[in-house]
This record gives structure tokens, C-alpha cells and sequence, in this order.
């Protein structure tokens, strides 16, 4: 009697741990299901030959943790629509993303850890400066689905940028310096370089909290001394707060030096300095107002269809 009791409570306890299991993870339907994604990165748009694009598919098992996912596949959808078949009718994480050709979309890893999929933006912001009319953004859109055996979902995806720009206009620079000026230098520290392809509950861009940061520095020699138009130069970046971020512009004046400016809204000196950040889908545009006036003047702008509500090159605000 007491070893029929013994089996009983013990079989009661294992019952109750595969039930609490199933709570955490979705159970698989009998059958096969389908979807067709239609793939964009912004309004009307499919991935250009300069990008590459893919979807990960990723699934909680029983035997994983509540916050735990598998990736199971990784599909090129490069011609902006792709089918996925022979589904197993149960819930999904669907992560398309969409990059530069010069950045290595990750593969599945050994574990199939969804969350530790990285991209790394390094290649991009090394030789930036020599890609001015390249879209190097890197776009992205996760969405969960619970496909139906027997049945094909039909979605159109729109994916948005997660990277920003960093716009640093000097001006005509005949007006702004007293002598030529040979070449300019924008130095930046502490800028992100890798981001997790997953996000949380927010659609927030996450990083690794070590070896994730690097230090870039940006030359340009071939200026334009008589134009009358202004200098600009564009930066694509991942958010963040410039750190000690600096701009040198060297002179011809004998000595031919170059004069350091701080990269802050405000005084060049770092009084009454406000600090620059870099949003996502965003354009930081940072203004020059000459060395007499001694700041730096910065406005916030959409891009296109970029959905926060302001057209491609109007400002929503002034720091």
C-alpha cells in the first residue's frame, strides 16, 4: 500500500510539471500552414541590389525557457516576397532584417540561440565616408504569428530603420574660416558597432554590454574652397549619445594647424552645451555658426514615410 501511494504522488507531481511547462510554451497544431510576406524597407520600396535581406523564424520549444527562443531558419528574401511552406501550426517570432551588402547577416548558431543573433555594423562605419550615396541603414521589423494548420497567412511587412544619421554642416566655408580650408576631420568615440538582432516588448534597440562600442574617425580632403554650397557631410550610426565627439578643420596659414570644436549643441568651448544624440530613423542634423559665433546649432528631422510624423527634411525641434 505504501509503495502504490509513493507511485501515485509521484506521478501527480510529474503531471503538474509538464502542465505548468505547456503554460510557457504553445503547443503544436496537427498540419502544415503557410505564409507570404511582401517585404519593404520603407513606402513602396523592396530591399535595393546595394542590400541584403533575410527572415528568421524563431519558435519556443517545451524544453526551453519562458524567455528562451529556437531559431529554426534563416531564409534569403532578397527580392522583396518570400513563401514560407510546410509550417508546423503553432506560434512564431518573425524577424526580418534588412542590411548593406558589406555587413554579414548572422547565421543560425550551434545552439540556435535566437536571442544572441547579432549584427555587427562595423564594415559600414569604417569606410562610410567613401559610400556617400549608399543606403547604409540597417532596417528591421519582428512581429509574432500564430499560423493555422490548412491555412496561408498573407502580410505585407514594412521595415523601419533602427540606424540614424548624423548630418555635420559647416556651412560655405569660404564664409565661415578666414583662410582655405584643406581638410576636415569629425572624430567619434564610444559608438555602437554591434546590436542584437532581437527586441523586448517595447521594439527597443538592443546591445551587448561589452565589446560593442568603437572609436571612428572621418577625413575628408577633397574640399571644394570656391563652392558656394555648403559642406556637409553625412554619418550613419546607430543611437546614441555623442561622447567627446570633435570636429578639426585644417587651414592654409603656414602652419597649417588645425582648430578643434567640440561636437555639442552650443558653445564650441562645452558652456551651456546640451549633448547630441542620434535616434533611430532620424536625421541629427548638427549646424555650424561660424567660429564668431562660436556654436553649434542641431535640429531633429524624419525621413521619408519614416512614420514619426514629419516629412523627409522639416525639423520638429531645436536643442
Amino acid at each position: 500500500m505504501k509503495q502504490t501511494l509513493t507511485y501515485l504522488c509521484g506521478l501527480a507531481a510529474a503531471l503538474l510539471l509538464v502542465a505548468c511547462h505547456d503554460d510557457n510554451a504553445p503547443a503544436t497544431e496537427e498540419g502544415t500552414a503557410k505564409a507570404t510576406f511582401r517585404i519593404y524597407t520603407r513606402a513602396n520600396v523592396s530591399p535595393g541590389t546595394d542590400q541584403q535581406a533575410a527572415l528568421y523564424v524563431a519558435e519556443r520549444r517545451q524544453e526551453d525557457e519562458q524567455d528562451e527562443l529556437y531559431c529554426s531558419a534563416r531564409h534569403d528574401v532578397g527580392n522583396g516576397s518570400y513563401l514560407l511552406e510546410n509550417l508546423g501550426g503553432q506560434w512564431y517570432k518573425l524577424a526580418f532584417v534588412c542590411v548593406p551588402n558589406s555587413v554579414t547577416l548572422p547565421d543560425i548558431p550551434a545552439d540556435h540561440a535566437f536571442n544572441n543573433l547579432l549584427l555587427d555594423y562595423t564594415p559600414v562605419l569604417k569606410k562610410q565616408n567613401q559610400q556617400e550615396d549608399a543606403d547604409l541603414a540597417i532596417y528591421r521589423h519582428i512581429i509574432d504569428r500564430w499560423l493555422r494548420p490548412g491555412e496561408q497567412l498573407t502580410e505585407d511587412v514594412t521595415l523601419s530603420r533602427i540606424t540614424g544619421q548624423l548630418i555635420l554642416d559647416m556651412g560655405i566655408l569660404k564664409d565661415q574660416f578666414p583662410t582655405q580650408v584643406t581638410k576636415i576631420e569629425i572624430a567619434l568615440t564610444d559608438v555602437p558597432s554591434q546590436v542584437y538582432l532581437r527586441n523586448n516588448a517595447n521594439g527597443e534597440i538592443i546591445y551587448p554590454t561589452d565589446n560593442g562600442t568603437g572609436t571612428y574617425t572621418y577625413t575628408y580632403e577633397q574640399i571644394q574652397w570656391d563652392s558656394n554650397d555648403h559642406f556637409r557631410a553625412c554619418l550613419n550610426l546607430l543611437p546614441h549619445t555623442l561622447k567627446e565627439a570633435k570636429v578639426t578643420v585644417t587651414l592654409v596659414d603656414g602652419t597649417d594647424k588645425g582648430i578643434t570644436f567640440s561636437l555639442v549643441s552650443g558653445k564650441h568651448d562645452g558652456t551651456e552645451k546640451a549633448d547630441i544624440v542620434v535616434f533611430a530613423n532620424t536625421r541629427t542634423t548638427v549646424y555650424f555658426r561660424g567660429m564668431e559665433a562660436d556654436e553649434f546649432e542641431v535640429r531633429y528631422a524624419g525621413f521619408d514615410g519614416s512614420g514619426i510624423g514629419v516629412a523627409d527634411d522639416e525639423w520638429n525641434g531645436w536643442s
